[in-house]
């Protein structure tokens, strides 16, 4: 979700800020807006990465941060146990890792990308693009 809305995917912002106002809490792990940003070649052409910063600075809305040394090992731990082509996914593990402490729901535009990975429990809600 956060690379459609860091590509400008109006309805889908819109639809968070709805969330926002239901009081639905919104985390951005760190290593998912880095994993965005290279994704986009480093650069901001669509001018929509502010967008991207503007989810955590929602009344309800959090930047997931990896913090020191305990959050460095856990990641690490989590992401041994998120190998589903073989390698880690180190902004998928960040998501799990803060889902499960926070216990909370991974949001996703398509729940399939998750399927066969260990979660540690979490559950994977797919919302529909609003579009």
């Amino acid at each position: 979700m956060v690379s459609e809305v860091a590509r400008g995917d109006m309805p889908l912002i819109t639809m968070l800020l709805e969330l926002d106002q239901q009081g639905l809490r919104l985390m951005v792990p760190a290593l998912v807006v880095a994993a965005v940003a290279a994704e986009m070649g480093g650069s901001d052409e669509s001018g929509f990465l502010p967008a991207v910063r503007g989810i955590a600075r929602l009344d309800h809305g959090a930047y997931g941060p990896l913090g020191d040394f305990d959050d460095a090992l856990e990641l690490g731990q989590t992401a041994a146990r998120l190998t589903g082509d073989g390698r880690p996914l180190w902004q998928d593990a960040h998501a799990v890792m803060l889902a499960r402490l926070q216990g909370a729901d991974i949001l996703t535009l398509d729940a399939g990308r998750w399927t066969g990975l260990e979660l540690d429990g979490v559950q994977v809600t797919e919302v529909s693009d609003p579009e």
